[in-house]
């Protein structure tokens, strides 16, 4: 009887031989993660690693964010919805109030679209990662990153095709990036979606959404490790005080597309002269 056994788990399965003591349950063998190559696997699991650091600040965002859903005049599956489908914090509290008078569905969008331009820049910076990889895989990619994914993927790969990678390190890269964006994503959606189930048990005088602040601060200002980027990050905060008055946050808005002209404009500045010389000397 053992004899049929081992032999009867070492039979390929559409001609893909299948290891004689699978690790995991024969059904899963064939799902993404479980059918992917050791070093795959790990590259995954790193990305997990490396999102949970900042898992107290993401988890704060979202609950605060659905908080405000929860209070806000929708409906309790509308919000379960726009968490699910939207997953843009910034549009989603952007988009409530306009929501909330009723405006036309044109100004929403618009607001929304607006506010995330930086997802545009974010996918330029990044085609050139994952074009190799089918448009569905791409697309899906895109619904799963935000912020923190990209700004860690490109701190731990900054070049996109290195000359020295070989096919094995590009698979790890991808799957390195898998993890990070299924791990912010669960985060988020655990966060919002706790908020929207409390929303209306937890009192304002508790002051989240400054403690959100506080946690979004200590985690991005390690990351403007470029003059581009502290410009843009100090020309974004300016103008969004500056232009605070303004009605249904379009201070946001303003300063964000600050952010994305100067961020730009300071990327395209002529090098250091001394650089440039070094590098032609090597």
């Amino acid at each position: 009887m053992g004899f049929i056994v081992e032999q009867a788990v070492s039979l390929p399965i559409m001609g893909v031989p299948m290891p004689k003591y699978p690790k995991a349950p024969l059904i899963l063998c064939h799902l993404p993660y479980f059918a992917w190559p050791h070093d795959e696997r790990l590259a995954f699991q790193d990305g997990l690693c490396t999102m949970s650091t900042s898992m107290v600040t993401i988890f704060t965002w979202a609950l605060v964010t659905g908080l405000a859903m929860g209070k806000s005049t929708l409906t309790l599956w509308q919000a379960v919805s726009m968490s699910l489908l939207v997953f843009a914090g910034t549009a989603q509290l952007a988009a409530l109030p306009l929501i909330a008078l009723g405006l036309p569905i044109w100004t929403i969008l618009i607001t929304a679209f607006v506010v995330n331009l930086r997802f545009v820049i974010f996918s330029i910076g990044m085609q050139a990662h994952f074009c190799s990889l089918p448009l569905w895989r791409r697309a899906t990619l895109g619904y799963f990153t935000a912020d923190f994914g990209y700004l860690m993927y490109t701190s731990r790969h900054p070049e996109a095709h290195p000359p020295e990678e070989s096919a094995t390190a590009r698979r790890s890269r991808i799957a390195f990036m898998y993890g990070l964006t299924c791990g912010n994503w669960s985060i988020w959606q655990l966060g919002s979606l706790l908020g929207i189930a409390l929303a209306g048990k937890i009192p304002q005088s508790w002051g989240l959404e400054f403690a959100g602040t506080l946690a979004l601060i200590a985690i991005i200002v390690p990351m403007l490790d470029r003059a581009a980027a502290r410009w843009a990050a100090g020309v974004a905060a300016l103008v969004a005080v500056l232009s605070m008055s303004l009605p249904y946050k379009l201070n946001i808005v303003l300063a964000i597309i600050a952010a994305i002209v100067v961020g730009i404009v300071s990327d395209r500045r002529p090098k250091d002269p001394q650089t440039n010389s070094v590098g032609e000397g090597d």
